[in-house]
């Protein structure tokens, strides 16, 4: 875990609240400096305030140890394909891509290998 990240992710959940340091410092039982060295990356918090700030801003314990929205973290979470699985169903922007335009990807791929290999 960064601690900065986890300090910037703090800050802008804050801020989207509309909340003071010393608002979510009052909030959690702590003092507007630890929340201060929270957001800047001196220090982070101890599982039992993350527990605490997950609860006030509605977010998981693990988007704010990543330091990251929640979508982010499933994004990051998706395993890597190799486009020769068949049992694999690719989409894009949510449509499913046609097996065509796999089978064009996957030779412009070995054309660029074969390339690469013989320079």
């Amino acid at each position: 875990m960064e601690k900065n990240m986890i300090g910037k992710y703090l800050r802008d959940l804050r801020r989207r609240r509309g909340m003071s340091q010393q608002e979510l410092a009052l909030a959690l039982g702590v003092s507007k400096q630890t929340i201060s060295n929270w957001e800047v990356g001196r220090k982070v918090p101890r599982m039992k305030a993350v527990e605490k700030i997950a609860n006030i801003f509605g977010v998981s314990r693990n988007s704010i140890l990543a330091g990251l929205p929640v979508e982010m973290l499933e994004q990051a979470d998706r395993r890597v394909v190799d486009l020769t699985d068949r049992d694999i169903r690719l989409t894009y922007l949510g449509q499913q891509v046609p097996r065509e335009y796999i089978d064009i990807i996957e030779k412009l791929m070995r054309w660029d290998i074969a390339e690469r290999d013989a320079q």
